[in-house]
């Protein structure tokens, strides 16, 4: 049979149907793509073996021998004991919140971030998708030292106390994920370990999150009220009785929230301008 032979209507089903007659794909959603990625980002930073052991096993080893040697002590209506798993929960969730933070350098140095966007997440699925993540790997830190306080150095705290105080200091996270965020948009890849290490340091110091104040320099807690970590620290404290009023605490950690988030939403604007014009 020849192409003569052919009907009009064998011809109409050969011929390629228009654009707008061809079945499209179903639209995917801003909603489903901030949760698709929320949970790759999640998932490849828990599977990070250095993360993980910087962020919850050094945290917990370091509470562990602490209370060790002042954890009978008594700190006003809570122990030493207490306070240290405060302080300690405390320094994982800053470490995991400043390493998921900027781990949006290995995005932006392999071009990933250029990828996503020409995939059509936008900026503010990829910030959320960020924060969300950064949050949920931030809980096994604060977590870890809990258990290690309950079970094994034999902390005593009510379920309620403990519940209350893990979810302050889970939400006194959120300005700490942000300066991650912004030390991995701000600084070239090259220089974000190093600056995320040392910051991590001076924090935890600058906070009282390893040692007491008390042994520094009067200067120094004038510096430190200044710092995010001293009020993470004083409302993991107040939580279980020992630290300074909650209304305080939240409202500078409220400060650092917004300041920061205004900060990130820059930086990002001009990551994601540089990546297009790559």
């Amino acid at each position: 049979m020849t192409t003569a032979d052919l009907t009009s209507a064998d011809r109409t089903t050969l011929v390629p149907s228009s654009p707008a007659e061809r079945p499209s794909r179903p639209r995917v959603s801003d909603t489903r793509r901030t949760i698709r990625y929320t949970g790759m980002t999640t998932v490849l930073t828990l599977r990070n073996g250095m993360f993980v052991f910087f962020t919850v096993a050094l945290p917990i080893i370091m509470f562990l021998l602490l209370d060790a040697m002042y954890g009978d002590y008594s700190a006003g209506d809570a122990t030493v004991g207490a306070v240290l798993m405060t302080n300690m929960a405390a320094y994982g969730g800053l470490g995991a919140a400043l390493n998921a933070g900027s781990m949006i350098q290995l995005e932006r140095a392999s071009g990933w971030l250029r990828q996503l966007t020409v995939a059509g997440l936008t900026p503010r699925s990829f910030v959320i998708g960020k924060l969300v993540a950064a949050m949920v790997v931030v809980l096994p830190a604060l977590i870890g030292v809990f258990l290690a306080g309950v079970l094994v150095a034999g902390v005593e705290l009510t379920w309620p106390v403990a519940l209350r105080t893990l979810g302050l200091l889970w939400i006194a996270m959120l300005p700490l994920v942000l300066l991650g965020l912004a030390i991995g948009l701000a600084l070239k890849p090259s220089a974000v370990s190093a600056v995320t290490t040392i910051g991590s340091l001076l924090l935890a110091l600058l906070g009282g999150l390893w040692f007491p104040l008390e042994m520094f320099p009067d200067w120094t807690l004038t510096v430190s009220r200044l710092t995010p970590t001293y009020w993470v620290g004083q409302l993991g404290s107040w939580g279980i009785g020992a630290g300074e009023g909650s209304l305080m605490a939240l409202a500078v950690l409220g400060g650092w929230t917004l300041g920061l988030g205004l900060l990130c939403a820059l930086l990002l604007r001009r990551a994601t301008r540089a990546a297009s014009r790559r």
